[in-house]
């Protein structure tokens, strides 16, 4: 007989929490108050202490009682193995937090149905009371259409890092009418941008797997999740994996040689503030000063350079590099 956990979610503080963290319930019904803290926001509502990027593994059965929990305001995901069953209660959740359907003993119910929002991706209701049972494997995401099937059935999402390369891999149990992925990344947790896109299988029941190398990733912290396109436009995303990648700067100009109307600087870290790069010749002409907002921008030359060879001085707080490059 398999067990119900009733959550009460009550108000505690978490001191000193700045990482994404992984947390668990079990059969043993270990879900501390730490897992659902919240602290007041000055305005009657509540804050999570969640952080971008946590992840909460629920494999008992649990029922949610409570008043509405607003987590809206961090991207997070639920691995969910068993059952949600809501009486009540409700889950805010922010717009691209996914709840990732992982057995098909994984399911979300409601008792007494009437039609009340039960989970909220952002501002849009996305289930409630009277819709349909849902019940994986799959991704449940803002785009869920309410007794509609979940789309791809994804088996697994990691990221490693060898050496200087980030190696992702996943795994589709089945796909239908799937489109596309594309690769995202972040050095925050919060602001995604496409790095790649990876063709799917269109619509299939066997298992595909698929694999990418950024070899271009950023020191420190980096992210990654996979948007799932569909043939109609529709989309979802998976949960969050993250590397905390270790290694020496690098600074590149590209391409080399180069036209002479425009070069690309490229670096593995995060510009910091005041950083600046500053292109001169062969004489020690200065022919123009950029600061950079990202770790990879283009440079347009007003005027193009003319032929001959030149240098690319980047200098910030913590690092200095001179890269010589060609104009031909």
């Amino acid at each position: 007989m398999l067990r119900t956990l009733i959550l009460i979610f009550t108000s505690f503080a978490i001191v000193g929490k700045a990482s994404a963290t992984t947390y668990y319930t079990t059969a043993a019904g270990n879900i501390t108050g730490s897992i659902w803290a919240t602290t007041t926001n000055g305005t009657g509502g509540f804050l999570p202490a969640l952080v971008a990027g946590d992840v909460i593994v629920i494999d008992d059965n649990v029922q949610i009682t409570s008043n509405f929990m607003d987590w809206n305001s961090v991207t997070i995901t639920i691995n969910l193995y068993s059952i949600i069953n809501f009486n009540g209660g409700k889950l805010d959740l922010a717009t691209n937090s996914i709840i990732d359907f992982k057995t098909s003993s994984a399911k979300i119910t409601s008792v007494g149905g009437g039609a009340s929002d039960k989970i909220r991706f952002g501002n849009g209701s996305v289930w409630d009371g009277d819709d349909p049972d849902i019940t994986g494997p799959g991704i449940m995401n803002k785009n869920y259409v309410a007794g509609g099937p979940l789309p791809i059935e994804l088996i697994f999402f990691n990221v490693k890092q060898t050496g200087a390369i980030h190696s992702l891999e996943w795994a589709t149990a089945s796909e239908r009418n799937f489109a596309f992925f594309s690769v995202e990344h972040s050095t925050d947790g919060i602001n995604f941008k496409e790095i790649e896109q990876v063709k799917g299988h269109g619509t299939t029941m066997e298992r595909k797997d698929y694999s990418f190398e950024n070899r271009n990733p950023c020191l420190g912290k980096n992210y990654y999740r996979l948007k799932s396109v569909d043939f109609d436009g529709s989309s979802e995303y998976s949960e969050v994996a993250f590397v905390d990648h270790i290694g020496e700067k690098i600074f590149m100009v590209t391409p080399n040689p180069s036209t002479g109307s425009s070069i690309s600087i490229s670096m593995n870290f995060v510009p910091e503030e005041n950083t600046h790069v500053t292109i001169f010749n062969n004489t020690g002409i200065v022919v123009g000063v950029y600061e950079p907002t990202d770790s990879f921008q283009s440079i347009s030359f007003q005027n193009s350079l003319t032929t001959g060879l030149y240098f690319a001085r980047l200098v910030s707080r913590s690092y200095v590099k001179v890269e010589r490059f060609v104009v031909r």
